[in-house]
């Protein structure tokens, strides 16, 4: 009899009640006990047993419970070959090539919304979340918010330039890490007014071109470009 053939397991009441569990002992499987029965049944009933499936209903054992996350937002590989996973809601997740590690709030990370994972040249992972920047290396975790020069702690996006540099995305602006601390980008809407004062705007989007030039997208005020001197708003020609 096969394995699936063994997953039903007909009871057939021969003297009108069923009095003792009985279980499944088929290789490889695990032995679920059948609940005893409290009434008396009529004499020649079956009864099946609904198989694992059921069994892990019942325990409320749904898809979302044996994921990582419901909500991936990016894989990076790091310089040893290991992974770290961002999850929308549940921290950063790191494989080792043999086990999963939850990294969360309590283990230091900055916000358990991650949106992005870079490293840079010397080997540390660099993490946008939404309650600041968070930096792993060996000493732990770094973290780095408004009171370190983000102009957001809503962080989207996070770009190393083909110079070393990390550039942050957030909610609110953009901005550049140098010497230990992040400086905020003013941007301003063009054609520029008299006396204009910086934009407010979400920054989603990171781009190096073979130029070295760096493109920002943002929400409701389109393209910027830096040269590496300056960042304009860029618009059509003629407007």
């Amino acid at each position: 009899m096969t394995t699936h053939l063994l997953l039903l397991i007909w009871l057939i009441s021969l003297d009108g009640a069923v009095t003792e569990p009985v279980t499944s002992s088929a290789a490889g499987t695990d032995s679920l006990p059948l609940q005893k029965t409290q009434a008396t049944l009529p004499s020649g009933t079956i009864r099946l047993w609904p198989g694992p499936q059921a069994f892990l209903q019942s325990q409320n054992q749904g898809p979302e419970n044996l994921q990582i996350s419901t909500s991936v937002q990016q894989v990076l590989e790091d310089k040893s070959g290991h992974l770290w996973i961002a999850t929308g809601e549940e921290g950063v997740v790191f494989f080792d090539g043999r086990d999963y590690h939850s990294i969360r709030t309590e283990n230091g990370l900055a916000g358990n919304s991650v949106r992005t994972i870079v490293q840079d040249a010397a080997g540390q992972v660099w993490m946008a979340t939404n309650g600041g920047v968070s930096r792993r290396n060996a000493n732990g975790f770094t973290n780095f918010t408004r009171e370190n020069g983000l102009p957001d702690n809503e962080v989207l996006t996070l770009h190393i330039d083909s110079k070393g540099r990390l550039w942050a995305g957030t909610r609110s602006g953009l901005a550049r890490f140098d010497q230990e601390a992040f400086t905020t980008l003013p941007m301003y809407q063009e054609p520029r007014k008299e006396k204009a004062v910086p934009i407010r705007t979400a920054i989603r989007n990171i781009y190096e071109d073979k130029s070295g030039h760096l493109w920002f997208g943002t929400e409701g005020y389109g393209l910027f470009k830096f040269d590496g001197k300056n960042l304009v708003n860029v618009v059509r020609p003629g407007c």
